[in-house]
């Protein structure tokens, strides 16, 4: 009897998407109405394989149990979706305001975010907290683009001789950070993979757009050069698209925590994520025509969607199987 439950309740495990208390909650309980199912057909005079195979069937299918049990669990409260929002309203506001040009006021704000996603973390990770996790790793790409500037002057100094390189010392730190931003990145994506691949695209929701935005501002004279400048004003005439994408990340957030349905959570997400950042983009280069912005959709679609693939690579996370 067992080795059949268990197969049975591995299945549906592995398409309720919950987090690991909700679903070992979710399958001690099924577990326990099958024994009594079980225990009840026996003493009708039923043979114990016979009562089993009758109680499973009783039960339905493992994936109609498991999309019925994820409709009625995943759905979050309005107090969770307001939180889930904030991150996107915080980034907005630093855009609609230009504040962002003002480097304490934007570590201030990245660091609250950083904070709540940490608090979050050890809550066990609910599912409001994956829009915070997307923005506390701007941080380490900031990290990233400061370490262009001395790479590209030893670069620069090694092949052709002029400038100067910078110090090793400065340039072992940079390799350093740099690593740990790709470690922390893949990490934090691969254990969300791993419990749903649609938390893992919204964590990456708006990591594609503020990186290629980061990358055009720090162009022209380097991020430190913008940085001590404070970030000149000719920068920020892309601040109203970046405000308007961010809020409506926020909103997609709200409805990715009110709707049952998983076809809506991941259309909430892919169709903000590709439409939104097309349209963004877009303005950063105004020249862009229909094959470009086909082929930019198509690349944001892959980006957000890659933890599908990356789910199907690395398993899903281990639960315990009631005894």
């Amino acid at each position: 009897m067992q080795a059949e439950v268990a197969v049975y309740l591995d299945e549906i495990r592995s398409h309720l998407h919950l987090d690991r208390e909700t679903e070992s909650r979710i399958i001690s309980e099924l577990y326990s109405h099958l024994q009594e199912k079980v225990a009840e057909l026996q003493e009708r005079g039923v043979s114990e394989l016979e009562a089993t195979r009758e109680a499973l069937a009783s039960f339905g299918g493992a994936r109609v149990i498991a999309r019925l049990t994820y409709e009625a669990y995943s759905r979050g409260s309005w107090m969770e979706a307001l939180i889930s929002c904030q991150p996107h309203m915080i980034v907005a506001a630093l855009f609609a305001t230009h504040v962002w040009r003002q480097p304490v006021m934007v570590g201030a704000a990245f660091a609250a975010i950083v904070l709540i996603a940490l608090l979050g973390s050890r809550r066990g990770t609910p599912t409001w907290s994956y829009s915070w996790m997307g923005y506390a790793v701007f941080p380490f790409l900031i990290l990233t683009a400061m370490s262009w500037d001395p790479v590209v002057r030893t670069v620069t100094y090694v092949a052709r001789g002029t400038g100067e390189p910078a110090p090793v010392w400065e340039l072992a730190l940079l390799g350093v950070l740099c690593v740990f931003s790709i470690w922390l990145v893949a990490s934090t994506t691969v254990r969300s993979a791993r419990r749903d691949w649609i938390l893992a695209s919204l964590m990456l929701l708006p990591i594609p757009v503020l990186a290629i935005w980061l990358l055009t501002v720090s162009h022209s004279d380097g991020f430190v050069v913008n940085l001590l400048r404070s970030f000149e004003v000719r920068f920020s005439r892309w601040d109203t698209a970046m405000a308007y994408f961010c809020a409506t990340l926020g909103i997609a957030s709200v409805l990715f925590i009110r709707v049952r349905q998983r076809v809506f959570k991941a259309g909430s997400v892919l169709a903000v994520g590709i439409v939104g950042g097309a349209a963004v983009l877009r303005s950063f280069w105004g020249g862009a025509g229909v094959l470009e912005i086909l082929l930019l959709s198509l690349a944001l679609l892959a980006f957000l969607t890659s933890p599908l693939l990356l789910r199907s690579i690395v398993g899903r996370e281990a639960a315990a199987r009631p005894s």
